[in-house]
């Protein structure tokens, strides 16, 4: 199992997640896909989207009671999954 890796911007978003203690449950389901990528990037349910341009993995976070959904956009490299983006899902 590779460490994952985190761009600087990914970092600091979830450590503005982390600090925000009425996203809790966001922070929680975050970490859970962070979670599986670390635990196995080729598992198809942190493939469910493929971008051509930039090629990366998507992994949408759905925000329960909130009306809108998160996106981590990933992608492998030698040393690990590498997390670009943790945010609003824009699409």
């Amino acid at each position: 199992m590779a460490e994952l890796l985190f761009s600087a911007e990914a970092d600091r978003q979830l450590r503005v997640l982390a600090a925000d203690q009425t996203r809790e449950r966001l922070y929680d389901r975050i970490n859970d896909a962070l979670d599986a990528i670390e635990d196995d990037p080729r598992d198809p349910q942190v493939r469910r989207r493929r971008y051509q341009s930039p090629p990366v993995w998507g992994v949408v976070v759905r925000a329960e009671g909130m009306n809108e959904d998160w996106l981590i956009l990933w992608s492998e490299t030698d040393r690990g999954p590498l997390v670009h983006y943790i945010g609003e899902d824009l699409s």
